[in-house]
């Protein structure tokens, strides 16, 4: 969605899979702008905003996360947003439209504060990121981050770290003001994005058991009802390499949730064996990726973790422009298995993720992974690729 609100791609109709037309087709009826306003689990009847009710023998729980609100006086001013959906980014679309933004200010230093300010960015719009803590992308560490910083910087992005959010009022330059504990800024737009949570009331009203931070289901994304089933955003998911069930609002683990519960609900008897935390994002002309946990979860899991570090080449040394490679292993001292990776890089970094996530997958010790077979050309790396030297770096602190 940022990537269509920054011009990027031009067609909303391009993030639309399916259209209810579509659903139709296949004997699917997909009822729009409804509202579920009730289950009776006795009747099993799902009761609708339109005053309809449908029967039910099997419920399906995809009711999603809502963006995280701060709270702040003046939220719900015109030109404050949210983006969880294709309805909030059309939104914010047609409001830059209208309104030709000259200032945006951004809430948050996540995934959507770094793909907004680059939508933002390339729309020629001034733009303020805000964050709490000391770098931008937190669960990435320091080191790694001061080069998200240092790429923000060099596209007038203007990063304002340990700043706090009080309240948000009618602007006297621009249309608004954002108050802060540094002093206020104005804007023509204010985006909140820090974070989401799920959306489990109606499963709550059923009685449906919740895990620590939602709805919680088992590998076949069965709840504690054995006819509602849960899947997505609203839903806990098996986290491999802790061996715990955690929450994990990623677009791509909803769609195998999905089709896990639709084959079992089919007849069949599949399971989604989980995930290893595999996530990335893009800011500018920077990649960040990152697979399993960091130190700090490690340590709270009860894990002995070492980490290494290193500065390497995304490319043969003889190819190397001066490009960047940074990756980061975190390994577990008493086994040597691998149990998290990060790594930013003008490219390579997701390639290599993506490789290290295969690695965490099946739990993989560094040994292993100091030697793995991998596809060697100059231009995609070297014969001893940033992977192996950082896995045969860490493996002398075991």
């Amino acid at each position: 969605m940022p990537y269509y609100i920054g011009d990027v791609i031009k067609d909303y109709k391009r993030l639309v899979i399916r259209t209810p037309e579509d659903f139709k087709k296949t004997g699917i009826d997909v009822r729009i702008k409804t509202r579920v306003d009730g289950i009776d689990a006795a009747k099993g009847t799902v009761h609708l905003s339109d005053g309809s009710a449908l029967p039910y023998d099997i419920l399906v729980m995809a009711t999603g996360a809502e963006a995280v609100k701060l709270g702040l006086p003046g939220e719900d001013l015109e030109g404050v947003f949210t983006l969880r959906n294709l309805t909030d980014a059309l939104r914010i679309k047609s409001f830059l439209n209208e309104k030709r933004c000259r200032k945006a200010v951004i809430v948050g230093a996540g995934y959507i504060g770094m793909e907004m300010c680059e939508a933002f960015r390339n729309l020629g719009i001034d733009t303020y990121v805000l964050a709490k803590y000391l770098y931008p992308a937190p669960r990435w560490d320091a080191e790694l981050s001061k080069l998200i910083t240092e790429e923000l910087e060099k596209n007038k992005i203007v990063f304002l770290p340990l700043t706090g959010s009080l309240a948000i009022e009618k602007g006297k330059d621009f249309a608004l003001r954002l108050v802060t504990d540094k002093g206020n800024l104005e804007a023509d737009i204010i985006l909140i994005g820090v974070g989401a949570r799920p959306n489990t009331k109606l499963a709550e009203s059923l009685g449906v058991e919740m895990g620590r931070n939602a709805i919680k289901v088992d590998f076949f994304q069965r709840t504690s009802r054995e006819e509602v089933y849960a899947v997505g955003d609203c839903c806990e998911v098996f986290h491999r390499v802790i061996g715990k069930w955690t929450y994990n609002p990623l677009g791509d683990v909803a769609n195998k949730q999905g089709r896990t519960a639709g084959q079992n609900i089919g007849g069949a008897s599949t399971k989604f064996p989980g995930v290893v935390g595999a996530q990335s994002f893009k800011v500018f002309n920077l990649e960040a990726a990152a697979a399993g946990i960091t130190e700090e979860e490690a340590l709270n899991h009860g894990f002995q973790p070492v980490s290494t570090i290193i500065q390497g080449l995304p490319v043969g040394r003889p190819m190397a422009r001066g490009e960047k490679l940074a990756l980061k292993l975190v390994a577990d001292k008493t086994t040597g298995k691998l149990l998290g990776a990060q790594s930013v890089a003008e490219k390579g970094a997701v390639m290599r993720i993506n490789c290290l996530s295969v690695a965490l997958w099946n739990g993989m010790t560094l040994e292993e992974i100091g030697c793995l077979d991998l596809a060697y050309a100059p231009p995609f790396g070297g014969a001893w690729d940033a992977i192996h030297i950082a896995a045969q770096m860490l493996m002398r602190k075991l």
